[in-house]
């Protein structure tokens, strides 16, 4: 225990009276300093403030004998890992024989912590620079209990007052400070608009979170979503590629599943305020009840649609941790077999003449074969298939207008940026923009919120509809095309071809590859028929039933 001898004590005592000081009994000093908002030029003042009473005692403050505790609250437990603990424990060693602080209320705020650093539990002294508080002299600890007393009292009457505030904050839909969601950052309180607004969306962020419940409610996996982000190749609605800061997290570290997982059950892109947790349980977004949710002051980022289908999809009970599809880093895997065992392939490098390059691989070694050539074939036929005519009658007549959804959004999305970009350049009053978007706002969720739950309910019909197949199937991520694919066949298979014999056209390919198209055999001949206009694909009446389950299961 770090006990203060009274020969210690009265020896520097005596030697700061006399004006003398030896090493015998020079104190051994710690400076503690807290505040509950994270300010470094607060927290260096008061140990520089410490310091200087330090200096002028003669007392030593070893290079590890500083204590700050920012943005660390004296009202609640100050556990492991804080600077409280961790001075405590030097006590306990016997390092220090006094603590130096500005004021009490820097170092306590509670009856139970004046326990932790007095007699019988610990004895150590403890001097505060403001308050004039030494419990080396006397009444000094009676001093200092009632100061605690003091503060405790007040912290019971704030907790009082704030109880109401909070629920009436809650109400208005205002989020809480601290950890900021994704997608967002925090508005401090001088920069809030007259509603308080206190979340902002960060662009590139939410481009981000839209890009992710886009794919996967087209039916790409969470694997095949992060690895389009790492890799750069997300996109935005219009096609574009998103910016560098995409491809990794707030952090800077590479997308994983979970992440990407989280995010996308999140209420808080739609807007949403979670419900209060009970006391002492961690926030999950997975248990939030949506139900319970309030709305939220802040824009929203997706609509309550997409989140409420992202989390239908997550959270349904048979999909496995590892969210049930790992077929999402190549074009073929999961669907490619070999075409000499019928045995799966798996992905594998392949060595040429020039350099190393991505290939398939038999597991059973029946042969290894570059993938660019094959999957290039692969696409054609997919992109061939597609063009065809008659396959508009997988789309139900009376479903939504995908097209015109999609083109009244860009439009509303438009009308929007401009606004806000007069605001910007000081056209238009803040009073103006609010009125613009107060009408715009709600178009847009309403219009993609149609366009989310069309998606949803015919995966297959954004690809079908598009004016540009091949366009839209380039600047799909391979997830998505792993999806597409796996809806049209049940298999593809390769074959070996001969010792030394290269392949390296599609047309070659051609030979090479079976495509197992759904309920019915159908090989597309690319080599004598580059587009399919002249060839009618056997497809069964229920072929889009087949291919919407297979892309949302």
């Amino acid at each position: 225990m770090g006990n203060v001898r009274p020969e210690r004590l009265s020896g520097n005592l005596q030697g700061r009276t006399t004006g003398m000081n030896t090493t015998e009994n020079i104190l051994r000093a710690g400076i503690y300093g807290r505040q509950s908002v994270r300010q470094d030029q607060g927290i260096k003042q008061q140990i520089a403030e410490g310091k200087r009473r330090t200096d002028a005692e003669g007392w030593h403050v070893a290079a590890d004998a500083v204590y700050a505790d920012n943005d660390t609250s004296a009202s609640k437990v100050r556990g492991a890992g804080t600077e409280w603990a961790r001075m405590l424990a030097d006590i306990d060693a016997g390092k220090l024989d006094v603590i130096v602080v500005t004021e009490v209320t820097r170092l306590l705020r509670r009856l139970v912590d004046v326990l932790e650093v007095t007699t019988p539990r610990r004895s150590v002294r403890i001097v505060s620079t403001r308050d004039g508080i030494d419990t080396g002299a006397p009444l000094g600890k009676l001093l200092l209990v009632i100061l605690a007393t003091i503060a405790e009292s007040e912290i019971e009457r704030k907790e009082e007052r704030a109880i109401p505030y909070r629920a009436a904050r809650r109400e208005a839909g205002h989020p809480t400070s601290g950890l900021v969601p994704f997608g967002y950052r925090w508005v401090p309180g001088v920069q809030r608009d007259e509603r308080g607004t206190r979340y902002a969306v960060v662009p590139e962020e939410a481009a981000v979170i839209r890009f992710m419940s886009r794919e996967l409610l087209a039916g790409a996996s969470l694997g095949g979503i992060v690895a389009a982000l790492n890799a750069g190749e997300a996109r935005d609605e219009r096609g574009a590629l998103l910016g560098e800061s995409s491809r990794t997290t707030r952090k800077g570290k590479r997308w994983i599943t979970t992440t990407a997982r989280r995010l996308l059950l999140s209420p808080f892109p739609a807007a949403l305020l979670p419900h209060k947790l009970p006391e002492g349980e961690h926030y999950n977004a997975a248990k939030v009840d949506m139900a319970r949710c309030t709305p939220g002051a802040w824009e929203a980022i997706l609509s309550e649609d997409a989140v409420m289908a992202a989390r239908s999809i997550l959270l349904e009970p048979t999909r496995l941790t590892h969210d049930g599809n790992t077929r999402a880093k190549h074009l073929l895997s999961g669907i490619g077999r070999c075409a000499e065992c019928g045995g799966p392939i798996r992905s594998a490098q392949v060595q040429t003449t020039a350099q190393a390059q991505r290939g398939y691989r038999c597991t059973k070694g029946c042969f290894v074969r570059a993938a660019a050539v094959i999957e290039a074939y692969v696409s054609e036929a997919v992109i061939a298939l597609l063009s065809a005519p008659g396959l508009l009658q997988w789309v139900p007549e009376d479903g939504a207008d995908i097209d015109a959804l999609r083109a009244r959004l860009t439009v509303l999305q438009r009308d929007r940026a401009q606004a806000e970009a007069l605001y910007a350049e000081g056209e238009i009053s803040a009073a103006t923009l609010r009125t613009k978007t107060g009408k715009l706002d709600p178009e847009i969720q309403s219009v993609d919120a149609a366009l989310a739950a069309a998606l949803q309910a015919d995966p297959l019909a954004e690809i079908v509809t598009a004016d540009d197949v091949r366009g839209m199937w380039e600047n799909v991520t391979t997830a998505r095309k792993n999806a597409i694919l796996g809806a049209l066949v049940h298999r593809v298979e390769i074959g070996r071809v001969g010792k030394g014999v290269r392949v390296l056209t599609v047309e070659a390919a051609e030979a090479t590859v079976t495509m197992g198209w759904r309920r019915a055999e159908h090989r597309v001949s690319l080599t004598r028929a580059r587009s399919l206009v002249s060839v009618t694909p056997r497809v069964p009446d229920d072929a889009r039933g087949v291919i919407a389950a297979a892309l949302v299961s």
